[in-house]
């Protein structure tokens, strides 16, 4: 059974650009890579509970966001270019 861990988006952003700083190697960038996906995934999940249960729109707003937030995320690590 996988294990989805639900990071905000703003503190893996933050881990992201730390890492970048630092230098990021394409191991590290593969390990963001996956946090990030299961991030996504957990709360694409929350997001259709939501939606199944009827809750506050703006609730389910804010969780769309947390997920587009996500998915640049993941385009910005895609289009890095290793050195």
């Amino acid at each position: 059974m996988e294990v989805l861990i639900k990071m905000s988006c703003k503190s893996m952003r933050h881990r992201f650009e730390e890492e970048r700083r630092k230098g990021l190697d394409f191991e590290k960038a593969m390990e963001m890579y996956r946090d990030v996906e299961g991030s996504i995934r957990a709360h694409k999940i929350e997001l259709q509970e939501l939606q199944r249960a009827n809750q506050d729109p703006k609730e389910i707003s804010h969780l769309q966001e947390h997920i587009n937030e996500g998915e640049k995320l993941l385009q910005e690590i895609k289009s890095l270019q290793m050195h």
